[in-house]
């Protein structure tokens, strides 16, 4: 069980420092340099302009690192967990009442005791 909650957190914070690194650093450079910023780089095409254009594609990779280490880390774990928790809850099972010709359970059948 620690070795999936530390394999998600690695997880989560492989994709969160992927996606908002790349935000910090375009907004730092838009705030400390902009004439960085604002250097051409063709035409009216500026570095900031390019920057923040490839936020989008910088957010879909870091969802792709996020599904790809799920897929091959994180999630067999969770299905070793998973197997382990129903094989003990399987053998943990109480057996299956015996029932008698009326369906009743045996137990339960009245006795013919006194009426009340």
């Amino acid at each position: 069980m620690h070795r999936l909650g530390s394999a998600y957190r690695r997880l989560r914070r492989v994709a969160t420092f992927t996606a908002l690194g790349y935000f910090a650093v375009f907004l730092i450079l838009s705030g400390y340099a902009p004439s960085v910023m604002t250097s051409n780089i063709t035409g009216g095409l500026t570095t900031g302009l390019v920057l923040g254009l490839l936020q989008l594609p910088v957010a879909l990779t870091a969802i792709t690192l996020y599904e790809r280490i799920a897929r091959h880390r994180v999630d067999p774990l969770a299905a070793a967990i998973r197997e382990r928790a129903e094989q003990a809850a399987a053998a943990a099972a109480p057996r299956p009442e015996r029932q008698s010709r009326s369906g009743r359970p045996v137990w339960k059948q009245p006795t013919g005791g006194a009426r009340a």
